[in-house]
């Protein structure tokens, strides 16, 4: 028997990151399994991320002065503001979603998003990946080489562009699905 609980689908936001997103969403539905969006930054941009959402947090108009933000709080809210437009609120509810920001390791992003997967003990992860020309993959490398390498479970790869085989829910369509 084949059983997924938790699925990772690490984005960059681009359109392969959106088709995978797609798949991931089919697969937790078929399978009754959490998803987690994770979302790689630069490690500078990432401090900037959460710096600036924790100085929002702090200068909320409450009635009374708020304790410093927790960290792990702002790291959430965060992650939730730059992933939460990717599923629709059905969708979100639906599959347990999840939305993670980490920054990237010295080492690049696909090890944090291998050291991701290995910490939430995913079944599954789910990339979109660019169709790349020998050049461009020999000056870039894939991130998404480097995961299916290492990661410690299967990784689906989404090329994009391609044939489409999620087809929308009958009670979903295009108009309600936002941006996707």
């Amino acid at each position: 028997m084949f059983a997924l609980k938790r699925i990772l689908v690490p984005t960059n936001l681009g359109e392969p990151s959106k088709a995978a997103i797609r798949y991931g969403v089919a697969f937790a539905r078929q399978f009754g399994a959490k998803l987690y969006l994770l979302h790689v930054l630069p490690s500078k941009d990432f401090d900037a991320v959460i710096e600036a959402e924790r100085v929002v947090e702090a200068l909320l108009p409450e009635v009374q002065p708020a304790p410093e933000p927790d960290p792990e709080d702002v790291v959430k809210n965060a992650a939730r503001d730059d992933l939460g437009r990717l599923l629709t609120a059905h969708e979100e509810r639906e599959t347990q979603a999840e939305y993670l920001l980490r920054p990237s390791s010295g080492s690049g992003t696909g090890d944090a998003i291998v050291a991701c997967a290995r910490e939430l003990d995913v079944e599954l992860v789910v990339m979109g990946k660019h169709r790349l020309g020998f050049v461009e993959h020999l000056m870039a490398g894939s991130v998404t080489e480097k995961v299916m390498r290492h990661a410690p479970c299967p990784v689906l790869i989404v090329q994009h562009p391609e044939h489409e085989f999620v087809v929308p829910d009958q009670g979903t369509s295009a108009s309600t699905r936002g941006s996707l």
